[in-house]
């Protein structure tokens, strides 16, 4: 056991010792130096390394950022794009390439860059519609109302930033890269600058001779007469309560199987005592007969669930009309020469208001408004060719 472990241990050092000599280009068995073994590298670190060492070493020996550009290059870029740009305030003129419903975009001639008409500036008046002002084509002349340039703050400038060529406001990180025109600021005809009124009338002036001494300006307090304001309350009418009939209550109970009733009955309504017949005729036909003593009223109409005598011809109203007996008196001188007063019901007919109108003997009678019928009277309701005929059965 003890000679095995000794053979193990001898074996480990062994082992070990020539890995760090043929680490560090120890010599090998016949006595010759070996080479250093170089450490292997990944696809991504190799082709790291060959490119840093085919840039060579860094400008700013390590620090800061790396510039990616010549600056020879840049600056004459740079200079290009602040040329391009019209000066403010100046006029020119352009043609009108797009139409947006905002504005409308023109190409300035001379110039690369694209300016926006906002439909504010295109016109003194207010303007609906852009197409109402300019067309796609159109020559126009504007003015240019603003140029903001190339935001050169994130990168270095190659020139003091004092310089005539570009002006960089500090932390103006944000300003939009366009150009502003309007035509509303340039007679389109002559191409003079009518500057910011935009050719609006000029506000009229008073005439030199008008006296302004005596006018007043601004909120005056008001002047009031407390006499003739108490008088003018104490006169004025007040509205009174209307205590007067509504009719919500009578229409309320005026309902027979859930239809309202257009007329209720009168407070001298009576049952007759005499034996009243309505007889029916249609042409030269007679139909059954109605008798009308056995109640104070009969309902004539279309609506079969409140008329006691229905009536079918479409030219009827639903609620056409009513025969409604009443007590009334009567006074008669006798033989004798004394007045009696007799009392008697009578048979009466109202129109209830109906479209077509109701007939007694022929003549169309008036609506709402009762009407005594007599003996033998022929009724006739609409355009129906029915006729209905009031006799007594007692005479």
């Amino acid at each position: 056991l003890s000679l095995s472990l000794s053979l193990f241990l001898a074996s480990s050092n062994m082992c070990r010792d020539k890995r760090a000599t043929h680490s560090r280009g120890g010599r090998d068995d016949a006595g010759r130096r070996s080479p250093p073994r170089e450490r292997r590298r990944s696809r991504s670190r190799e082709r790291d390394y060959s490119g840093r060492r085919e840039r060579g070493p860094r400008e700013d020996g390590g620090g800061g950022s790396r510039r990616s550009v010549d600056e020879g290059t840049r600056s004459d870029r740079v200079a290009v794009l602040v040329d391009s740009l019209p000066p403010p305030s100046s006029i020119h003129e352009g043609v009108v390439v797009s139409i947006k419903p905002f504005g409308a975009f023109v190409q300035v001639d001379g110039y690369k860059r694209q300016g926006l008409v906002h439909i504010s500036q295109l016109a003194a008046q207010h303007v609906e519609a852009v197409e109402d002002v300019v067309r796609q084509g159109d020559r126009v002349k504007v003015g240019i109302c603003g140029c903001n340039h190339i935001r050169l703050h994130a990168m270095p400038l190659p020139w003091p930033s004092d310089s005539p060529q570009v002006k960089v406001m500090p932390g103006d990180r944000d300003a939009p890269e366009k150009l502003s025109l309007s035509m509303k600021q340039v007679d389109q005809a002559s191409g003079t600058d009518l500057g910011d009124g935009g050719g609006r009338l000029a506000r009229r002036q008073r005439e030199g001779g008008e006296d302004v001494s005596s006018m007043t300006w601004g909120l005056q307090p008001l002047e009031h007469d407390e006499t003739a304001e108490k008088h003018s309350i104490a006169t004025a009418v007040k509205d009174k309560a209307n205590f007067e009939v509504t009719g919500k209550l009578a229409e309320a109970t005026n309902k027979v199987n859930g239809v309202t009733l257009k007329w209720s009955e009168p407070h001298d309504a009576m049952k007759p005592s005499k034996h009243w017949r309505l007889y029916v005729f249609k042409g030269k036909e007679q139909i059954e007969p109605f008798h009308i003593h056995r109640q104070s009223a009969y309902l004539l109409g279309r609506e079969r669930r409140v008329a006691d005598i229905p009536l079918d011809h479409p030219s009827c109203s639903t609620q056409h009309a009513v025969l409604q007996f009443r007590l009334t008196q009567k006074k008669e001188r006798g033989e004798d020469g004394e007045t009696r007063v007799t009392k008697l019901v009578r048979p009466y007919l109202m129109d209830l208001g109906s479209t077509n109108g109701s007939f007694i003997n022929g003549e169309q009678q008036q609506p709402e408004r009762y009407v005594e019928l007599l003996h033998q009277d022929v009724l006739r309701f609409g355009y129906s060719s029915r006729e209905y005929v009031l006799l007594n059965a007692d005479e």
